[in-house]
């Protein structure tokens, strides 16, 4: 006969796989059909010892999605409201430091080239298309336009360097 697992066991099982925001470990119990009383209590014991932390949980969300996925702040703070954080917390967590705000744009950029026909750069069209991209990604619309700009430029002064040979 199977022995059942409280609440707070289950709750443990979860955050033991990855850390979770505490909106997103509720929304798992309740899909679980677990009573909401002991969701409320083991959820408020896994926060007393320190398990659950949305606010260091934000920010591994946002330096690896930044890093690796080349999100943009508007895109990111999305996301942490989309996973229960208020929209003050949200917005501070994903103000990107200038170092990570670049690495994300880089990112960003490295990834919609290789999907970019050879040339791109010279076909308004294929760039206005990169512009909208990077404005999705969530990047303000005037850092896209540079972004864009900027690698248009260098793009072909490495074309006209090759032609000069």
């Amino acid at each position: 006969m199977p022995v059942e697992r409280s609440v707070y066991q289950t709750a443990l099982d979860l955050l033991s796989r990855r850390d979770h925001f505490r909106r997103e470990l509720e929304d798992k119990l309740r899909r679980r059909g677990l009573p909401d009383d002991e969701i409320e209590a083991a959820i408020e014991r896994c926060g007393e010892l320190g398990l659950i932390d949305d606010e260091r949980v934000g920010l591994r969300f946002v330096e690896v999605r930044a890093a690796s996925r080349g999100w943009g702040p508007r895109r990111l703070a999305g996301e942490l409201q989309q996973r229960g954080m208020s929209y003050r917390d949200a917005e501070r967590l994903a103000s990107l430091p200038p170092g990570l705000a670049e690495e994300a744009l880089r990112t960003a950029l490295r990834k919609l080239e290789i999907r970019a026909p050879a040339g791109w750069w010279r076909d308004g069209q294929r760039r206005a298309r990169m512009v909208s991209s990077l404005i999705t990604r969530g990047f303000e619309a005037e850092v896209a336009i540079a972004a864009v700009d900027a690698l248009a430029a260098s793009r072909e002064n490495q074309n006209d360097a090759l032609d000069d040979q």
